[in-house]
């Protein structure tokens, strides 16, 4: 299994497919249908704010974080507004400000993370979130956050595995209803300077911008 620190142009559509697909319940109330929201996300995905595992040339799931300023997908105001009109971009961008994960210099917030079903039992998730713990180290960060929903219990066992202790705990009172869950919890880990993460080095192959199309 190797684990790229970019998305390949090859793998774009696709990674984007698997994001859309394992967080749908939380997309699904301003898109429709997961293809509208893969079309209306794949030209806006920053390649350079995502890591991905792929084995054999096949992408096994994708990891995204936010970085001075910038997240996994990037849509401004005129993009949302050419697709959905006026009122229809004005709902959905204040609705999906409600998702958007807080960012400070200590701390590196993800952006989701998302592994395809034949992957699951093969270690995909546990290692993009060593990549991620990696990266944040690099970048000076001390702790790593994410959010998990309440109707998610594997992906938070998956947290719980690596390291991640649950904290706040937001309600989304009425919002529920619109979203199809009542809580999400914030959930960190922290990190150690010299941290190695849940996975050894030697299990992980990192590859080069350079070296992919």
């Amino acid at each position: 299994m190797d684990i790229l620190p970019f998305v390949p142009a090859r793998h774009a559509r696709d990674a984007v497919g698997i994001y859309v697909q394992a967080l749908f319940q939380k997309l699904r109330p301003f898109f429709g249908t997961a293809e509208q929201a893969i079309d209306f996300l794949a030209p806006h995905l920053r390649s350079d704010r995502a890591i991905v595992a792929v084995d054999g040339g096949r992408l096994l799931g994708v990891a995204g974080f936010r970085m001075d300023g910038t997240g996994l997908f990037e849509p401004g105001w005129s993009d949302f507004r050419r697709s959905y009109g006026f009122f229809g971009a004005a709902v959905r961008v204040a609705g999906l400000s409600l998702l958007e994960k807080p960012e400070d210099d200590r701390t590196l917030a993800m952006d989701g993370i998302a592994v395809t079903g034949a992957a699951r039992g093969r270690g995909a998730g546990t290692a993009l979130l060593a990549e991620i713990c990696r990266i944040a180290r690099t970048s000076g960060r001390h702790a790593v956050r994410l959010d998990v929903i309440d109707t998610n219990p594997r992906a938070r066992a998956l947290y719980e595995r690596n390291g991640f202790v649950a904290g706040k705990v937001t309600q989304l009172g009425p919002f529920s209803r619109l979203f199809g869950f009542s809580t999400a919890t914030a959930m960190v880990k922290r990190l150690a300077p010299c941290d190695p993460g849940p996975v050894a080095a030697s299990e992980i192959r990192h590859e080069g911008q350079n070296g992919a199309d």
